[in-house]
């Protein structure tokens, strides 16, 4: 299951969970995802991290001490220790589904998206897509060029129309 969580004026921080345990994606501000964690009955098994930016961060220190939850990332000096560092192309297992990753740079240098499997019961993809893809256009370029934005947005182009795309922003 997938919930959105509003946060700031204009973040959207995930929470994908079944039923029992959850992995939190950017999560900018702790507040929001405790409030869902409670009211859902869940515990937080993980922490996604798409960038370094702190609208993405906020929060990752405060649920990774309260809850010790695992973290998992780019690699960048900003995010918060401990954490595993991911690559293009890794796998990790969470919640029972292999999620690959995929860097995609543009927005910032060491940019990642999060894809999941899709389903055994024939459930969509889900794409944990940051701050590259918006619902109405793409992120600023902060660090990264043109060039590397236009990769990183048409390498979602491959994916099945059925994906379902999760952006930070609307």
């Amino acid at each position: 299951k997938l919930v959105a969580l509003p946060a700031f004026t204009d973040n959207y921080l995930w929470l994908w969970h079944d039923g029992q345990k959850a992995i939190a994606i950017d999560p900018g501000q702790a507040s929001p995802v405790f409030e869902a964690l409670d009211n859902l009955k869940l515990s937080l098994e993980a922490i996604l991290v798409t960038h370094h930016h702190k609208d993405h961060i906020g929060g990752v220190q405060e649920l990774q001490q309260k809850t010790n939850a695992l973290v998992f990332g780019p690699e960048h000096s900003a995010i918060p220790k401990p954490y595993q560092v991911l690559r293009a192309k890794d796998k990790i297992e969470l919640l029972d589904q292999t999620i690959e990753v995929l860097e995609v740079p543009g927005h910032t240098l060491s940019h990642l998206a999060f894809l999941t499997a899709h389903g055994a019961g024939g459930e969509a993809q889900i794409l944990f897509c940051g701050d590259t893809l918006f619902s109405g256009g793409c992120g600023r370029l902060f660090e990264g060029t043109p060039g590397q934005m236009l990769n990183s947005l048409a390498s979602f182009k491959s994916l099945g129309d059925d994906t379902q795309v999760c952006c930070a922003h609307e």
